[in-house]
């Protein structure tokens, strides 16, 4: 997220503190805010919703994930996308692979593709990825993963895992787990009137709501009290379907003067389709306050065309199957 100052006096002063805050973005002291980490019985729940056999298992996930350093999210996503949470093993000429929901090296040849029991082939599958061949090889990301992990249907695969990841609250774009970060607040905090004004509305680029773009948001805030103001951050709160948490925070202290305003702007992925909103806070004092409406913004997305058709084909299948 970028932020800019300016005012009709003290341009000049306030360079020094501009170029700060451009150098702290350089090193990343501005990024999104992950979710919250699910809880074992939030991935029980979420597998016993997919008719998972794999439902119970979730502290299994939350202890190997941790022993080994790779997000749970991002393992139950896997089994989802390989095998439907386990619904669907992989079977060759009568072989099945026993209680393989990842397809982890899977071959009639290759005994170690079998497992004796759920809790086993979660435990292995998260030492290999937290191990030399992925994340020692800083193949961190699910796009960077995929090639290795699902060289055949590869696009399909990274679609589907983004998304279970995404629906569970984890962060495609690095699958270990990340020190413990302070949970978003699901509402928009008290409006403190007097503060800080949202001049204008947030606006947003012309650009396609489809599930693989990217949207760019950019907005003013304006100190409209008689004094100078101390800001400790500000966030561009993202909420998107699900549990999907895109929150683009600055935390740098800035000053605003009187009249003073500040030029924000910034860009996220669209991951998921359905509705997003968010609003916008200030910290002030310690203290959280929201800025204009609880909904300062809104839109749909929706899938592209051709996923839409293959999901619709997917589900002819099925039922004809049935029949």
């Amino acid at each position: 997220m970028q932020v800019r100052v300016h005012s009709k006096a003290a341009i000049v002063a306030l360079a020094a503190a501009l170029a700060l805050l451009t150098a702290a973005a350089l090193l990343g002291a501005i990024a999104p805010v992950a979710a919250a980490d699910p809880s074992p019985a939030e991935i029980d729940a979420f597998l016993a919703q997919h008719d998972s056999p794999m439902a119970g298992t979730g502290a299994t996930f939350v202890a190997e994930g941790q022993m080994y350093g790779v997000d749970p999210v991002f393992l139950v996503a896997i089994a989802g996308a390989e095998t439907s949470f386990g619904t669907q093993l992989y079977s060759k000429n009568g072989d099945q692979c026993e209680y393989n929901a990842f397809n982890w090296f899977y071959g009639p040849t290759w005994p170690e593709s079998d497992f004796t029991s759920w809790d086993e082939a979660i435990a292995r599958v998260a030492e290999g990825l937290g191990g030399p061949a992925y994340y020692g090889m800083g193949l961190i990301s699910v796009d960077a993963i995929a090639p290795k992990y699902c060289p055949d249907g590869t696009e399909q695969w990274v679609a589907n895992v983004k998304m279970f990841m995404l629906q569970l609250g984890g962060n495609p774009d690095d699958t270990r787990i990340v020190a413990a970060a302070p949970s978003p607040s699901p509402t928009p905090p008290p409006t403190e009137p007097g503060l800080v004004k949202l001049s204008g509305s947030v606006k947003l680029d012309d650009g396609d709501r489809v599930v693989g773009q990217r949207i760019y948001a950019w907005f003013t805030l304006t100190n409209g009290g008689g004094q100078p103001m101390q800001l400790q951050g500000i966030r561009l709160a993202i909420r998107g379907p699900g549990r999907v948490v895109r929150d683009m925070v600055s935390d740098q202290p800035l000053t605003l003067a009187a009249g003073q305003s500040v030029e924000v702007s910034t860009h996220w992925p669209l991951d998921l389709a359905g509705r997003w909103h968010g609003w916008i806070e200030v910290t002030s004092g310690g203290k959280c306050s929201l800025v204009g409406d609880e909904q300062a913004f809104g839109f749909w997305v929706r899938l592209p065309r051709h996923l839409q058709l293959d999901r619709w084909q997917r589900h002819e299948t099925t039922l004809s199957r049935a029949l």
